[in-house]
């Protein structure tokens, strides 16, 4: 198990990407309350339609998102 890294430290990293993706995005600083209050905190709806699921955001956090998600989407994970 050498490539274990405990949940809190990739946990942190995860964020801390997010944070510096959204203050690129967006020209603008961003701290790690700010992204919880505005993205990660924001309202949606789950919606399950047959083998399809559909998140809808919430209009405010919704501009967020969809500068987050590219970068979101580039990242490699790892396999089990």
């Amino acid at each position: 198990m050498d490539n274990w890294i405990p949940n809190a430290e990739l946990a942190r990293g995860i964020t801390h990407s997010d944070t510096r993706g959204m203050a690129h995005a967006t020209g603008t600083g961003w701290s790690l309350r700010r992204l919880r209050e505005r993205v990660l905190r924001a309202g949606a709806r789950l919606i399950l339609s047959g083998r399809r699921m559909t998140l809808a955001l919430s209009g405010a956090a919704a501009p967020f998102w969809a500068l987050l998600w590219p970068r979101i989407t580039t990242l490699h994970w790892a396999g089990p």
